[in-house]
């Protein structure tokens, strides 16, 4: 056997026909290769090579190989076709070929001789020339080799050599170097190439163009041989080292708390650890190598366990009951997956936890969360009946409130009639009385005048105190009921009293109306009206404040009113009480009292900075709708 080293040639021109010191009657090589590419270019000029000398060829290869050398041959000017159809070229698929001969799975000698001898002299008499030669390519041991069909391959390179007995021919065959990329494939690829007359070797060594890259090569190969071998070694040390672990992890297994077994596929009690022999009362014979459906209380419960297996499915906690050899049941959580080989189910791992002792404690715990409940339930029933008691008792301390409210909304509606009458009375009866006392006295000061100076100077001092006291009683008749509240509106009477106020408390108040505020009706209004008053008197005899700042707005349909104030405020504990329980002062009542009397909301705020007061009361009209004066119209009556 020798290395025959291929023509180096331009990929560009046709190739040369073989000399006759390279045409031996008969010869066998093998070709291996790494990449297709550089396979087929050298295919190509094997065959080429042929065909260009006139010489026939049957190429037995894969489609894509036979579509790569057509390729070339068309590319180096050859009559591909021509070829094909004079004969002198023929195309044969390996796998197809192989059918005809293959017995089996593996080649039968009289068949192959006759398939392939047909197909080889029929391409040397279509060949020109009296000498002309028959070159052959042969892919099926690649195939065979590729399919782990060593024996059938070596085989079948031994039947190409019997025909080159019977027939010349010049027969090249070709393997790639990837498959044999395992150390177990040296002795075949050694038997390989004993068969074979010559070797080609890949085009990485066919590539180097001198000896020297040669020799080079060859030493790199022997290191990486070298290396290759350390590399065994270190192999060979690390499978010890796993083959320690795993006796680590048996021992380990054998000596764990839980119980583990291992299940074949048949169903068969392969091993089992200390714990689970122990917990189960068996001795290693009694147990491993029975059917583990004996150890199952339950038939159904295995079945549906095992079902899963076969589905490939992990168990975790899949609860079950195993009998005992006392008789016993224990229960038991299994955590366990199958082991998949090649598709197939091998074996099973479990891991099985006694759970028996916390089944006990569970079902005694649901035995006292059922009286627990059960006594929940009776309680809730009189808790049911209570409540009902004390619903019917908030209804009639509703209806006693609600009773209060209307008595107490009953009480200002009186006291606000009653200040009105009051307030006609001072106007109608005292207010002329001391109308007609001031034009009396005017009279008189002018006719004593006349008689005697200082009594007109007493008489004149009666009449201006008349005039006070007829001021401070119209004042005082306005306040009770500004009869502004009746003729112009909620603005202007708020504008009149906030200016009266002004100058009897010297507090600075500013006012801010809405220039949209439309007439109110006459409830509402006057309930603005006394919550306003209200806000200012707290505010002169509590706040200690300079300023006040009041707002009067519609939004949403409600009548916003907002007063602050820069006082003292209110002290946290009694803010407190009030917001809480409501309890507070009288005017802080009966501002709540109104503001309730209309559906409304009320709220207060205070703190360093001062009081707030806010409340919001759903709009109602009277039945005509009226405009008061704008703001700075002012109105003192």
């Amino acid at each position: 056997m020798g290395i025959l080293r291929p023509m180096s040639y331009d990929s560009k021109s046709w190739p040369s026909p073989l000399s006759s010191d390279q045409a031996s009657p008969c010869s066998h090589e093998v070709q291996f290769y790494a990449e297709d590419t550089a396979f087929l270019d050298e295919l190509g000029r094997f065959i080429g090579s042929a065909l260009g000398a006139g010489d026939a060829a049957v190429v037995v290869a894969t489609k894509d190989h036979q579509q790569g050398l057509a390729e070339r041959l068309k590319a180096y000017g050859l009559d591909f076709f021509g070829a094909l159809e004079q004969g002198r070229l023929v195309l044969l698929d390996a796998t197809d070929t192989m059918t005809l001969f293959m017995v089996d799975g593996r080649p039968d000698a009289s068949r192959f001789a006759s398939v392939i001898g047909q197909c080889i002299e029929r391409a040397r008499h279509a060949a020109r020339g009296k000498h002309s030669r028959v070159v052959v390519f042969g892919e099926m041991v690649a195939l065979l080799w590729r399919d782990q069909k060593a024996e059938a391959a070596i085989q079948l390179e031994r039947l190409w050599n019997q025909l080159a007995k019977t027939h010349v021919f010049s027969l090249r065959c070709a393997y790639p170097l990837t498959a044999f990329s395992r150390e177990e494939h040296a002795d075949s690829f050694l038997a390989i190439c004993d068969e074979h007359a010559n070797v080609i070797p890949s085009e990485r060594y066919t590539a180097l163009t001198s000896e020297d890259q040669r020799d080079r090569h060859v030493s790199l190969l022997e290191q990486k041989a070298g290396a290759l071998e350390s590399e065994k070694a270190d192999r060979q040390q690390a499978q010890h080292f796993l083959r320690m672990r795993d006796s680590e992890l048996a021992e380990l297994l054998e000596n764990a708390v839980e119980g583990v077994q291992q299940v074949g596929a048949d169903q068969k009690i392969r091993w089992a650890n200390r714990a689970l022999l122990k917990l189960l009362g068996y001795t290693s014979e009694e147990y491993v190598g029975h059917d583990l459906a004996e150890f199952h209380a339950q038939q159904r419960i295995f079945d549906e366990f095992w079902q899963k297996l076969m589905r490939n499915e992990d168990l975790y906690d899949y609860p079950a009951e195993l009998k005992c050899k006392d008789g016993s049941v224990k229960q038991v959580l299994i955590h366990s997956n199958g082991h998949w080989e090649s598709g197939q189910f091998a074996y099973t791992r479990c891991f099985v936890r006694d759970v028996t002792e916390q089944r006990r404690m569970e079902d005694a715990l649901r035995l006292a969360h059922d009286q627990l409940e059960m006594h929940v339930q009776q309680r809730t029933i009189e808790l049911g009946q209570k409540n009902l008691q004390i619903m019917k008792q908030a209804e009639i301390l509703e209806e006693t409130n609600q009773g209060l409210r209307n008595l107490s909304a009953r009480l200002m509606q009186v006291q606000d009639e009653e200040r009105r009458r009051i307030a006609r009375d001072l106007h109608d009866s005292t207010g002329q009385a001391l109308a007609l006392l001031s034009m009396n006295l005017s009279a008189l000061q002018t006719e004593v005048r006349r008689v005697d100076a200082g009594l007109a100077e007493m008489v004149s001092e009666n009449l201006e105190i008349a005039k006070q006291v007829s001021t401070e009683l119209r004042t005082i008749s306005y306040l009770l009921h500004p009869p502004l509240l009746d003729e112009m509106g909620l603005g202007s009477a708020l504008l009149w009293f906030i200016d009266g106020f002004g100058r009897r408390s010297g507090i600075q108040v500013n006012l801010e109306l809405a220039r949209d505020l439309g007439r109110f009706s006459p409830g509402l209004e006057l309930a603005i009206f006394r919550v306003v008053q209200e806000c200012l008197i707290n505010i002169h005899r509590h706040s200690g404040s300079p300023t006040a700042n009041i707002n009067l707005r519609e939004m949403g349909g409600r009548a916003v009113l907002e007063v602050r104030d820069a006082g003292k405020g209110i002290p946290s504990e009694k803010l407190s009480r009030i917001i809480s329980s409501g309890i507070s002062g009288v005017g802080l009542r009966g501002m709540r009292e109104r503001v309730k009397d209309f559906e409304g909301e009320w709220e207060i705020q205070s703190g360093e900075a001062g009081t707030y007061i806010r409340i919001a009361i759903p709009v109602t009209r009277p039945d005509g709708n009226w405009e008061f004066p704008a703001v700075g119209d002012g109105h003192e009556g």
